[in-house]
């Protein structure tokens, strides 16, 4: 069996949102803040999880719930979106398995690729828009389609007499909010910052770094999974978010 630091990124999202939805203080949403039928007491995301699927939940209900966690992931970041991602990680997995099992030495990239596309889509969700599950897991499937759009294009380029690849430019210097934070926390260095910064927010493929940093492809992709797996453990472990969602009340 692998070790923690060679899970794939859905296997450290699922176990990170278990961590968080444990006892004693689990991550909760407050059926009495959100309404819309839910049970007028907090609910462990998991628990939600489970209810939201239900087949007797209405849409109402789940867009209620769902857009009350994206308030609280845009507003909060850290484990809320953890929590959210979580919470639809059922509905992901069902988009991107597919994909990993055609393209298995693609797997952990294409994982990596939909939380990305969950993260933006969460960045820009506007607050109040319907059918939030559905929407948000197919910005995560979509993606998982642009790294093999991107991995296709790059064979092609490649396979193409006497093209030259022009060097990548490197990321931004201020980086990623969230990952300028990891590093001021010591979580990332700079480069595995830049590194994740480059290849999941940039979205320039993994080979076409491996000359300017001088690594090969599998030594430049592992490391770039040890760091994710690093900040994602930070986000779990930051639990000084309230554990009541009613203790500050709606977001947006």
């Amino acid at each position: 069996m692998a070790g923690g630091g060679d899970l794939r990124p859905l296997a450290v999202l699922d176990r990170s949102f278990r961590l968080l939805v444990c006892e004693p203080a689990p991550l909760t949403l407050d059926g009495r803040v959100v309404g819309h039928g839910l049970p007028a007491r907090p609910i462990p995301l998991d628990a939600l999880r489970g209810l939201l699927l239900h087949p007797s939940v209405s849409f109402d209900t789940r867009d209620a719930a769902l857009t009350w966690l994206v308030g609280r992931a845009q507003t909060d970041g850290g484990v809320w979106l953890v929590g959210l991602a979580g919470v639809l990680l059922p509905g992901i997995g069902r988009r991107v398995y597919p994909l990993c099992r055609a393209f298995p030495r693609l797997a952990p990239d294409l994982e990596a690729e939909a939380l990305v596309g969950l993260l933006q889509a969460v960045r820009a969700w506007p607050l109040g828009q319907d059918r939030v599950a559905t929407r948000l897991v197919w910005a995560a499937a979509r993606g998982a389609h642009r790294l093999l759009r991107r991995e296709r294009a790059l064979g092609d380029r490649e396979t193409s007499v006497g093209l030259g690849l022009e060097p990548p430019p490197r990321p931004p210097a201020h980086g990623d909010l969230l990952l300028a934070q990891a590093v001021r926390a010591g979580v990332l260095s700079r480069e595995d910052a830049e590194l994740i910064a480059a290849t999941r927010l940039q979205e320039i493929p993994l080979r076409e770094l491996t000359g300017r940093w001088g690594t090969g492809y599998e030594a430049l992709r592992k490391r770039r999974q040890r760091a994710e797996a690093r900040l994602a453990g930070w986000l779990t472990a930051d639990r000084d978010v309230p554990t009541d969602p009613a203790a500050e009340g709606l977001v947006g």
